[in-house]
């Protein structure tokens, strides 16, 4: 898993499928859908424990600054309230 080391963001975003946000204290948070099973979950938890400080400023430069509730991670990638499929 080389490309958790590069860029968690795009990782959980594009490979875990799940949505990444900062809420209005600044904290990482992340959304998940129903397709998601438990160990998709448990990992992309982790990750975002051990990459916080990383994902806070990645999301904090990729949207716009503000930190403000429930802002999608990337642009285009994941609109808020919709997930990818996961596909086994």
């Amino acid at each position: 898993m080389p490309d958790v080391c590069v860029d968690p963001l795009h990782f959980l975003v594009d490979r875990l499928c799940c949505r990444v946000y900062l809420d209005g204290g600044g904290n990482v948070r992340l959304g998940f859908s129903r397709r998601h099973g438990l160990e998709d979950m448990m990992t992309a938890q982790g990750i975002a424990r051990s990459n916080a400080g990383v994902l806070r400023a990645q999301l904090r430069d990729g949207a716009g600054g503000s930190g403000s509730e429930e802002k999608p991670a990337i642009g285009g990638s994941v609109p808020p309230g919709s997930f990818c499929p996961l596909i086994p």
